[in-house]
């Protein structure tokens, strides 16, 4: 919430300056292409002429207006666009435009009695249009934005992938040869091991081509890394893990590996076969939203595990490309726990 209402004031105050210069740019070329060619025709109560300067801040009582109605027109454009019903975005539009002129008519009750009662409308209207197409500019501008990132980060995994992989081919033909010899020496437990990991790299290469896949898959692949994790950990009553992937059943969309990062670091660094520890992921999804909730202990007096926390600042970066003011995401650290909760709108 903090963070929603800090880039609330951020953007009204950015937007604000922007109007303000404007204003008073529109407001005093007028005036001084006047003075320059007829002279001057304002004059002060000492006789001396307004100055340019003089003239621009004589706007400053409408400054509060101007700085509501941006106000209000931040606020529909964060709360309302694309997040309700198109009817309710343009009646959050009307509604600043109304509240805006209320504003104006307090400040200025003259002007309605000069110009009848019929002038109400156009400026109501005229303050709709703007908040109404100033919310579509935006969101162009601000989606040709986080594609370019995103593809620009794509392509940074694709060549990260490409440096770092073997032939697919032949490490699925060593996994296949592996499988096979595994259940030939009876040792099911390395072959279901490595059924899962060659599931895990298939969906792997194949997801890291695509922004978005189908929520199923992921669910699936992110079942068979907790199942490879515990298939590899020794059954000892000091290690304690326990997993729950729960979904609607409905064809949701979502960005490939995104949750994989928050959950592989629970492991990595929660998990130890001297001290006590336990580690907890819950991954729900009903009614176009997923819930995932990981905790693990923090072991004491271990050796420090290598690592920058790189995948988990590539995700929360690519939360921020690809679910902008659509996503929920609290990482919580007590010394001796570690918790993530991250909520997620999910496309159809």
């Amino acid at each position: 919430m903090i963070k929603t209402l800090k880039k609330l004031l951020t953007n009204w105050t950015i937007h604000f300056l922007i109007v303000w210069v404007a204003i008073i740019v529109f407001t005093l070329i007028p005036y001084l292409y006047h003075v320059h060619i007829w002279g001057n025709y304002i004059y002060n109560a000492d006789g001396s002429p307004v100055s340019g300067w003089q003239y621009a801040l004589n706007i400053k009582q409408d400054l509060w207006i101007v700085a509501l109605f941006v106000f209000l027109t931040e606020v529909v454009r964060q709360f309302l666009f694309k997040k309700y019903h198109f009817i309710v975005f343009i009646a959050g539009c009307l509604f600043a435009g109304i509240i805006s002129f209320a504003g104006l008519y307090a400040l200025r009750p003259y002007v309605l009695e000069e110009q009848g009662k019929l002038s109400v409308i156009e400026p109501i209207l005229y303050m709709t249009a703007y908040a109404f197409i100033y919310s579509i500019v935006i969101d162009y501008y601000h989606q040709n934005k986080n594609r370019k990132a995103l593809r620009i980060q794509q392509s940074e995994n694709e060549l990260h992938a490409l440096k770092a992989q073997l032939n697919p081919h032949f490490l699925f033909n060593a996994l296949n040869y592996l499988y096979g010899t595994a259940l030939k020496e009876k040792a099911p437990d390395t072959a279901q091991g490595i059924d899962l990991m060659s599931d895990m790299m298939r969906y792997t290469i194949h997801g890291m081509h695509e922004n978005f896949v189908s929520l199923s898959d992921e669910l699936k692949f992110i079942e068979n890394y907790l199942q490879l994790q515990q298939v590899r950990l020794p059954e000892k009553d000091s290690i304690k893990v326990r997993t729950q992937v729960v979904s609607d059943g409905r064809q949701y969309r979502i960005a490939p590996l995104l949750l994989l990062p928050f959950i592989e670091n629970a492991f990595k660094y929660g998990i130890s076969m001297d001290s006590p520890c336990e580690v907890e992921v819950k991954v729900i999804v009903t009614d176009h939203e997923l819930h995932l909730d990981v905790f693990n202990t923090i072991v004491q007096n271990r050796a420090e595990v290598k690592g920058n926390n790189t995948g988990i600042k590539n995700a929360v970066k690519r939360l921020e490309l690809l679910y902008p003011d659509n996503y929920r995401l609290d990482q919580k650290n007590t010394g001796s726990a570690y918790k993530v909760s991250l909520s997620l709108k999910l496309n159809v």
